[in-house]
């Protein structure tokens, strides 16, 4: 009929919600490098979920080390109903200090994914490959990472679990060479995800 409304947009033609999830201030003294973060990557890309209330990163004295694991266990299972249907990445971002840095750890347990991630910072091209490691989680051989986080969230077969933990020299400048590092890899984490998810379809 002529002059009839424009039918409101279906959700299947709507744009496809981000397939990555970043978390950050899981410890409150990094929340805002995080925010920093998340405020250079394209917001169809990743979902960003902000902790207000993170917990300190101070390593707790040792009558204080149960309950401080418990409260991290807690705050992570938190994270379970956050995520959706669509996400198949769960960046969670950190920081700590190197005077050498900026530099950065990616811990994961996903074999697929670690192994896209050493392929694609082995190839020459890539400029950030020299400054970063990455670490397995649950093996029992070679270089790997003890964690509180629990095994529901780091070994989850609905989605991949990547911890990158950037490392940053105590300047402005070094600051800001941190931020580009990490928007690069969770870059190239969800490009890679992206592609392992496409091929196992």
């Amino acid at each position: 009929m002529s002059g009839s409304p424009t039918p409101p947009q279906t959700e299947e033609r709507r744009a496809a919600p981000p397939a990555a999830l970043i978390v950050v201030g899981i410890h409150r003294e990094e929340r805002d490098f995080g925010h920093e973060v998340a405020l250079t990557l394209p917001a169809d890309e990743a979902e960003v979920l902000e902790i207000p209330e993170g917990l300190s990163n101070h390593r707790p004295r040792p009558d204080e080390r149960f309950r401080h694991e418990v409260l991290h266990q807690a705050l992570y299972l938190q994270l379970l109903p956050q995520l959706k249907p669509a996400h198949r990445l769960l960046i969670d971002l950190h920081t700590g200090s190197d005077g050498n840095g900026p530099a950065a750890d990616l811990l994961c347990a996903d074999p697929r994914l670690r192994a896209a991630l050493n392929a694609a910072l082995g190839n020459a091209a890539e400029p950030c490959a020299a400054q970063v490691r990455v670490i397995p989680l649950g093996t029992p051989a070679g270089l790997r990472a003890r964690t509180v986080i629990p095994e529901t969230v780091w070994n989850n077969p609905a989605f991949a679990y990547l911890g990158m933990e950037i490392y940053l020299p105590g300047t402005a400048s070094g600051r800001q060479q941190g931020v580009d590092l990490a928007r690069r890899l969770i870059r190239l984490a969800i490009r890679l995800s992206g592609a392992l998810s496409d091929s196992s379809a």
